[in-house]
């Protein structure tokens, strides 16, 4: 079949095709337009029907926030949007839209918070429209505006109800909870949608269904009295949700945290209590924080959860929780602390020195880098070291049911920074990866999940309520309760680096930390990332808080944490332990260190003395070159603690030593043993001398010396 035949047949085809579809069409019309039925109804009685039939919305309402004593913090009040009417089907009527704007002008001014000739100008302006709007000045109007507006009785002027997110609180948990804008929908519906935090998290069970109703309508659209009215999509509000928190516990929390923030002026703070045993959040705030009534934020970080940083030495109670489990933590081991030399990195304690020969446990009161080093690398060992990295869950989320939520940054790939890990620098870790790994410190071993959500009453399902949840147990009840008892000295020894957090009727542990911050590769000189873990009461905890403060721009050292942050810690902690109804306990006094009794080294051998000094775990600093020692400081019988440094005087000259390190009391006792004439410049710990070491001085003669802040 040559090639013009096969077109042929191919068109012809198509046009049966084609025909045999026309007749079904026809078929199917001539049936319509003779029996005037379609499926079985008859058309025109169902146009009719239609024709007086209308269908209006059935409002539900967004579910409400509250927190877990059913206190609101986020609720729906109703807004109005103003509207003139000009005209109506084209047509103006005194008694219904706009005509006297004078009259209009004066009554709607004041209310709106505009001036009457501003307000006569703009009706006048839009005379020719059908309808207007009044922007910012008419919207979200309130039931007290609504009232006033009423009682005008203004021809024209329509109120229309719109939804509105209230929350009652202000400043009030505002980075976690999150806001809601108004959208209009397609169908010109006004709905509240979460932008941030848990009301966008939460929206779809949050949001509401709106319902419908069929009813008979008369000629103007208005519903027949006596017509017929059916429902035909039931409405159903939005689940309810209820928090862990406690709004006053989360009020102290904010009221301290906006003192600090207004002082300080930090970068960033976040501030979190926590249910020891249940992993509940009770309180979270941040500062910069924002009203969410006004949405007056300038970040949109969630620091809790969204912000990873290097910790500095809140890190070590995990390091020292390990090392006890794993048996090779030993209290009163001896160690000399100031240096220690890694594979050729030398790491320092924060002082430079260091406090001489100590057992291990006062490493932990001073927060020794040196300590935590030795007990990493020597003791426990970097693969061991690791693997309670990952027991505690630092390489992985923690799955709080807040979003935003980031993961740790580390690199435990090599052992300098498994080594530095140890106390707090290399790794960046997130404020809640902490407090969940604090819980198995505070209980018997076990790790709970950190959770914010406690209940939602849902109206289509079954209601939810969140258990606790056990994420697994790194440690062993017996490390736990060792591991909280060589934390009591940091807070509450003579020597701790914590005991400006000391509460007067519950006894507290923790650890403080303060963290150098690194940027593009580099530490920032001279800006610190404060922070403190701590938990009440000692014995059986049952709250956990976390502080952190970003590189306040007042009194900032890298010793300045705790005059900062202590103030917020005392108040909110000691206020959440009363609500909590935790009866008070009597505080003993300071943990024992050993303070030990200075014996006369007066007329010892120098070698004698410096052997007597150094047994007893003092650091002795001979001045002179003489057979004995002559004069002594600290004198016969006064108290000194491990690491003390003790001047031993053997003759009326000697050779001035290298004081950096020194702290100003030491290099006061310098003075007090050669009548020298002291000046000091700054704070702190030594950095520069007048008198170069090796230089001779002789009795009354003069030294300055220039002090700065430590870096932890």
């Amino acid at each position: 079949m040559n090639p013009l035949s096969k077109s042929r047949r191919r068109v012809a085809f198509v046009m049966l095709i084609f025909a045999a579809l026309f007749l079904v069409f026809i078929s199917r019309f001539l049936y319509l337009s003779t029996t005037k039925k379609f499926h079985g109804e008859d058309m025109i009685v169902y146009a009719e029907k239609k024709r007086w039939e209308a269908q209006a919305t059935l409002s539900a309402e967004r579910g409400e926030i509250f927190d877990r004593l059913g206190s609101p913090i986020a609720i729906n009040i109703p807004s109005y949007h103003l509207v003139a009417v000009y005209r109506l089907g084209g047509e103006k009527d005194p008694d219904a839209t706009v005509v006297d704007f004078k009259k209009t002008a004066t009554g709607l001014a004041p209310i709106l918070g505009m001036s009457v000739k501003e307000l006569e100008t703009y009706l006048i302006e839009n005379k020719d429209r059908a309808q207007i709007e009044f922007g910012k000045k008419g919207n979200d109007l309130t039931v007290e505006q609504k009232e006033k507006i009423d009682r005008l009785k203004l021809p024209g002027i329509r109120l229309i109800e719109e939804p509105k997110r209230y929350y009652p609180n202000g400043i009030f948990l505002s980075d976690t909870l999150g806001f809601v804008q108004k959208i209009t929908e397609d169908t010109g519906r006004v709905v509240l949608q979460g932008q941030m935090g848990i009301e966008k998290q939460y929206d779809n069970a949050l949001r509401e269904s709106f319902g419908s109703r069929v009813f008979e309508k008369d000629r103007s659209g208005g519903e027949l009295i006596q017509g017929v009215s059916k429902i035909s999509n039931e409405p159903k509000d939005g689940s309810n949700l209820y928090l862990t928190i406690d709004h006053r516990i989360q009020q102290a929390l904010e009221k301290q945290m906006q003192k600090m923030y207004n002082e300080y002026k930090p970068k960033n703070a976040t501030g979190i209590v926590m249910d020891a045993k249940t992993g509940e959040i009770l309180a979270m705030a941040d500062r910069p924080s924002f009203n969410p009534n006004l949405r007056d934020m300038t970040d949109f970080t969630n620091f809790g959860v969204s912000s990873r940083f290097e910790p500095g030495s809140t890190m070590k109670i995990f390091t020292l929780a390990a090392a006890i489990d794993a048996g090779v933590f030993r209290p009163n081991e001896p160690y000399k602390s100031g240096s220690y030399n890694y594979k050729g990195t030398v790491i320092k304690d924060y002082n430079d020195v260091g406090w001489g020969t100590i057992p291990m446990i006062e490493g932990v009161y001073h927060s020794s880098n040196v300590m935590f080093s030795i007990l990493t690398a020597e003791k426990l060992g970097i693969e061991r070291y690791k693997d309670y990295f990952k027991k505690f869950h630092f390489d992985q989320k923690t799955g709080i049911d807040i979003s935003g939520e980031v993961n740790s940054q580390s690199d435990l790939s090599k052992p300098l920074n498994t080594v530095i890990t140890s106390w707090g620098q290399s790794t960046a870790v997130t404020p809640m990866q902490i407090l969940q790994g604090a819980t198995a410190i505070a209980g018997n071993g076990e790790m709970v999940k950190p959770h914010i959500i406690q209940k939602a009453d849902h109206t289509d399902k079954a209601p939810y309520k969140a258990k606790t949840e056990v994420v697994g147990k790194p440690i062993s009840a017996e490390a736990a309760k060792a591991t909280r008892e060589a934390l009591d000295g940091v807070v509450n020894s003579k020597i701790g680096t914590g005991q400006m957090y000391k509460l007067k009727d519950y006894r507290v542990i923790g650890k403080t930390g303060t963290a150098q911050i690194s940027e593009k590769g580099k530490y920032i000189q001279g800006q610190f990332i404060h922070s403190f873990i701590g938990m009440a009461p000692k014995d059986d905890p049952e709250l956990i808080m976390y502080i952190a403060v970003d590189r306040p721009s007042k009194n900032e050292s890298s010793v300045s944490g705790p005059s900062i942050m202590s103030p917020v810690f005392k108040s909110v902690m000691n206020t959440a332990l009363q609500y909590r109804s935790i009866k008070p306990a009597t505080q003993k006094e300071s943990v024992d260190v050993k303070a030990k009794i200075v014996p006369s080294y007066i007329g010892k051998s120098m070698n004698q003395a410096e052997t007597m000094a150094e047994d007893q775990g003092a650091v002795p600093v001979v001045l002179g070159d003489g057979v004995e020692v002559v004069s002594q400081i600290p004198t016969r019988g006064q108290e000194f603690v491990s690491g003390e440094r003790v001047l031993l005087k053997t003759a009326q000259t000697f050779k001035m030593p290298d004081l950096t390190g020194w702290s100003q009391r030491d290099v006061k006792k310098l003075v007090s043993l050669y009548n020298l004439k002291l000046d000091v410049i700054g704070k702190g710990f030594v950095t520069k001398q007048s008198a170069r070491t090796g230089t001779l001085v002789k009795e009354n003669g003069k030294l300055t010396v220039e002090l700065a802040e430590p870096k932890e």
